[in-house]
């Protein structure tokens, strides 16, 4: 990893290159190679080369650059890793080639003396390098594949100037900084920029995967010799449908350790970054295989200390599983203030992400690295974006209108102004862009959405900017020639936000502590043979990855859900955005009050329109929503929808209004069903002493007369009430037509302050990546309430000696449980579509019978009665409490259970409400992550597939095939980890007695 410069005078009436000009393009980059320099410039002074090292292979001076090839006039400045040098130097010294060194650069220069230009397509690496053929008088410029190694040229039409950064070729003095229409509107259109642009007419990047040969008579067209879309359309026809599944996992796992092993290449030693996430742990299990010293490193930060943001005791337990030197660094918000000015002067394009690549990077300096792997790639190839589900079903469900184009603009101009005061902008433009996979992915992944560029940058500028940029076609190409949805996603992820987002993030984070960051999943020789696999039917996901280390991973790792490897930048900046940028942070990935300020640390204020520098782009309905209101609330009513899981989920957003304002009167408002067996928030809350009064309205499925009757009734009653404050905890999906409904249905009711109705955004609605309870508790962060308390240790349900009582009294009249630990079974759901099998329910259980001494219990409604009598017959032992306890006496019982396993039901939310751990069972039908159980001692199991987010109550198309997938072995392993560490705190004995269960 390098900083590398070369000038060519071509034209020949340009002047010589001069040395200063090329030392401070150079000297410029002395933090992407502080091991070394060089110069070189041949006899004519038409060319200059220029280097500075980070030793990574052969640490000797014969690693030195700019590398000479003497014999065949030939030099080379050259960044990257060419991780199959040794394989191919070993083919040219049968021709003839002999070696001074052992560094890739050499092999990389005797190759191109071969071959010429066709080496391209025999390296496997990341690089961007610089060739002077002296005999042809050329500059031959490349860069690799997926564009991990950056390549930045200007040509004024006399002297090309080429080096690894933009503001590099700006600190040598002599390049015109005109700006570029499509880099500014580039930029606010997805949050980062675009290749080939950059700020700066003058400067653009060499596309990733193409060459360009300079001559005396200047640059030649710029040549594409590996495309990714190519390789996944190829792949279309070459699919594996042959494959048996095992020969599809043996596949798998020798396409990822070959990776792996070619990427640990290194004479230094190569650490891993170590989230608890599958790719990297994934990484690092493969890693000490190849018999590897394993060094891995891990980022902790106060905020997270005990939430499933909490990277550190998973990385650590996966750590001491492989045997690696494991270091976890601590950053905290003083340090972010103190590095921030350094983050920003590193970036060598603006871009809204970067952070957590930035301070990782950091950690694994100070760790004593100069090298690591990253797990960067993973969802790209094997669907772990929300996107690969999401953009499929808005393209099925808008595709009509994309023969009506005149409709979706005319929606989007009448819709758009007022639904940026509701929801996020993106909404607005569903019709327009959403029938499309490129302007659907525009909708998930751009920043700013193009119409509202105009409010603060020049019309023209942004017209100039979308012609130049053509988005929209440029998306189409990269996805048109593939068929297959999940490939056309793949494409678009990879080629889009992965090469300009990620890796770019990742080059210039990684060299601001002269670090090289390797990306094993983003390699083109494993993408070409994974390709077929992906485009299968039956294509491996990240499950299925982490499966392929020969010791397998925790299940704890298995099981977790996405959070993705975060840093709490969102509450770090929130004061000062609101201060510089009159902002409040938003879900959103990356924040819209940060772009604008990233973008005017690189750009200044110039391009922006000054009244519109502080235009807040989402909700804006005045002071009362943003802050706690003048008058103290006296009398405050609280919107929870849902039954008992529901509200289970909201209890800490509910605590935490209440610390709020203790002394206002304090009213529930919820739905009933009257027709369905469905729990009351009311059964379920009145001894916490949260509420003062419980109140509830009747909803049906069907839209009659008497809804608007029951509305209109609803109405009087809260009119009659005099609520003054309203304490907004509807769901997190709620759309912005319901969310501007609502209000003006409370606001007829005499309510006048609003709380929790900002935050609502497309992420908040549709990315699992955040709990619901999070989502609650962030929204009454925004309108400026205190969410200290509102933690796990809120979610008690003020249970009593009196619960206690009638589970005893229920349990005296049944056979006795001989002082066994108690397992709670939830088998049951009033959703089909969430049912894990009966049998594996029975075949789990059993195996745990085998080697703990237990009794089960099983719970659930009445209709689950008959589920928990089978079962307990076969297993020969248990307790059927399914609707034969109460609500309370229920959340008694699981308190005394040492572990619930069961599906995602109430039951696994009363569970975790009383500090049972779980293992739960989920289905697809939802995004995952949302409604998981809180706390680190809980497993989920859940698996992706082609159908998520389904929403099915009753799946007939597939037959539960995504629950079906969750295999009863790895279930009984996590549940066999958590019970060893529960009845070993408990002091309770771990092995089965003598007794065998017997028939009842």
């Amino acid at each position: 990893m390098c900083g590398i410069a070369a000038l060519f005078a071509y034209s020949s009436d340009s002047p010589e290159v001069q040395e200063r000009e090329l030392t401070r393009i150079r000297d410029s980059m002395r933090v992407r190679g502080p091991d070394g320099e060089g110069s070189w410039f041949d006899p004519r002074r038409r060319v200059g080369l220029g280097h500075r090292r980070l030793s990574i292979i052969d640490l000797s001076s014969g690693g030195a650059q700019p590398m000479l090839y003497p014999e065949r006039d030939l030099a080379i400045t050259f960044n990257g890793e060419i991780y199959n040098y040794q394989e191919l130097k070993k083919q040219l010294e049968t021709k003839g080639h002999r070696f001074q060194s052992q560094s890739d650069t050499e092999v990389l220069l005797h190759l191109y003396a071969e071959y010429g230009p066709e080496i391209l397509k025999k390296l496997r690496g990341m690089f961007a390098f610089a060739i002077w053929d002296g005999k042809k008088q050329e500059l031959f410029l490349a860069r690799d594949p997926f564009g991990i190694k950056p390549l930045y040229y200007s040509d004024n039409g006399k002297t090309i100037r080429v080096a690894s950064q933009v503001k590099a070729l700006i600190a040598g003095g002599e390049i015109d900084l005109t700006p570029a229409p499509a880099g500014h509107v580039g930029f606010f259109l997805w949050g980062h920029l675009p290749d080939p642009f950059t700020l700066y007419k003058n400067i653009r990047a060499l596309p990733a995967g193409s060459s360009m040969t300079i001559t005396r008579n200047g640059a030649s067209s710029i040549h594409s010799f590996c495309n990714i879309s190519d390789i996944l359309a190829n792949a279309e026809h070459l699919q594996s449908s042959i494959l048996h599944p095992p020969s599809s996992a043996a596949i798998l796992r020798e396409t990822l350790l070959d990776s792996v092993r070619h990427h640990l290449i290194a004479d230094v030693p190569v650490g891993v970054f170590l989230s608890s996430g599958m790719d990297s742990t994934t990484l690092a299990a493969l890693a000490s295989e190849l018999g590897s010293d394993l060094r891995t490193v891990t980022l902790a930060f106060e905020e997270f200390k005990g939430t499933d943001n909490d990277e550190t005791p998973l990385a650590e337990e996966v750590a001491r599983h492989y045997g690696a030197k494991h270091q976890t660094i601590r950053v905290t918000r003083h340090d972010f203030e103190e590095d921030l000015k350094h983050l920003l002067d590193s970036m060598d394009q603006p871009t809204n992400d970067g952070v957590n690549s930035f301070f990782i990077s950091k950690a694994a300096a100070q760790a004593g690295l100069k090298v690591a792997l990253s797990g960067l790639g993973g969802d790209e190839l094997f669907g772990g974006y929300p996107s690969f589900t999401q953009i499929p079903r808005m393209v099925n469900s808008t595709g009509l209108f994309q023969s009506l184009p005149g409709l979706g603009r005319s929606f989007r101009f009448v819709s758009a102004p007022v639904m940026k005061r509701f929801t996020s902008p993106k909404y607005a433009g569903l019709l327009e862009y959403g029938g499309s996979y490129g302007g659907a992915y525009l909708l998930r992944r751009g920043m700013f959405m193009p119409w509202e560029l105009p409010e603060f940058l020049d019309g023209d500028l942004v017209r100039q900017g979308w012609n130049d940029l053509q988005p929209l076609a440029c998306l189409h190409q990269t996805e048109s020639s593939i068929d297959d949805p999940f490939l056309k996603v793949s494409a678009l992820e990879m080629s889009w936000y992965m090469r300009n987002q990620l890796l770019r993030d990742t080059d210039w984070a990684g060299m601001a502590h002269s670090l090289e960051i390797r990306t094993p999943l983003v390699d083109v020789d494993l993408l070409s043979r994974l390709s077929p696999l992906l485009a299968n039917s039956s294509r491996p996901d990240k499950r299925q990855m982490a499966c392929t280390p020969g010791k397998p991973l925790p299940a704890a790792v298995l099981s977790r859900r996405k959070t993705g490897f975060v840093v709490p930048v969102r509450q770090w900046l929130s004061e000062q955005l609101k201060e510089v940028a009159g902002e409040t942070p938003s879900l959103d990935r990356g924040l819209r009050g940060w772009c604008k300020e990233i973008y005017r640390h690189q750009a200044g204020d110039s391009m922006l329109k000054p009244s519109k520098l502080n235009r807040r782009p989402g909700f804006n309905f005045n002071q009362d929503l943003k802050s706690k209101p003048e008058k103290k609330p006296q009398r405050v009513l609280v919107f929870r929808i849902g039954q008992l899981g529901d509200t289970i989920v909201a209890l800490p957003a509910m605590w935490a209004a209440r610390n709020n304002f203790p002394d206002a009167h304090f009213t529930l408002l919820c739905d009933r069903h009257p027709n369905k067996k469905y729990v009351l928030a009311s059964d379920l809350l009145r001894g916490t002493r949260i509420f003062d009064d419980f109140l509830s309205y009747p909803v049906s499925d069907t839209a009659t007369f008497s809804n608007i009757f029951q509305m209109t009734s609803t109405l009087a009653m809260l009119r009659k009430k005099h609520f003054d404050t309203l304490v907004y905890l509807a769901p997190s999906g709620r759309t912005s037509q319901q969310i501007a409904r609502d209000r003006a249905y409370f606001s007829l009711a005499g309510i006048k302050h609003f709380i929790g109705m900002e935050g609502f955004s497309e992420v908040d609605q549709k990315d699992g990546s955040v709990l619901e309870s999070d989502l609650l508790t962030s929204r009454l962060l925004r309108s400026g309430l205190d969410i200290s308390d509102a933690d796990q240790g809120k979610m008690h349900l003020g249970l009593t000696a009196a619960e206690d009582k009638q589970v005893d009294d229920w349990k005296n009249q049944l056979e006795s449980d001989g002082g066994r630990p108690w397992i709670a079974i939830g088998p049951g759901s009033k959703m089909p579509a969430k049912r894990w099998p009966e049998e594996r329910f029975e075949e789990t259980v059993q195996q745990l019978l085998n080697k703990f001494d237990l009794w089960p219990v099983v719970f659930g409604g009445q209709e689950d009665f008959d589920i928990g009598e089978r079962l307990i017959k076969a297993w020969g032992r248990g307790y059927n409490a399914a609707g034969a306890l109460g609500l309370l006496p229920a959340a008694a019982a699981l308190k005394r259970s040492a572990l619930y396993l069961g599906n995602d039901t109430g039951t696994m939310h009363l569970a975790n409400a009383v500090g049972t751990p779980s293992v739960a069972i989920f289905s697809s039908r939802d995004v995952p992550g949302r409604w998981y159980p809180r706390g680190p001692d809980n497993q989920v199991f859940r698996t992706s597939i082609d159908c998520e987010g389904c929403g099915l109550v009753v799946c007939e198309t597939r037959k539960n095939e995504c629950l079906k997938r969750i295999e009863v072995t790895e279930v009984v392993l996590a549940s066999e980890t958590i019970l060893q560490k529960v009845l070993t705190q408990n002091g309770q004995p771990l092995k089965t007695t003598a007794l065998q269960p017997q028939i009842l």
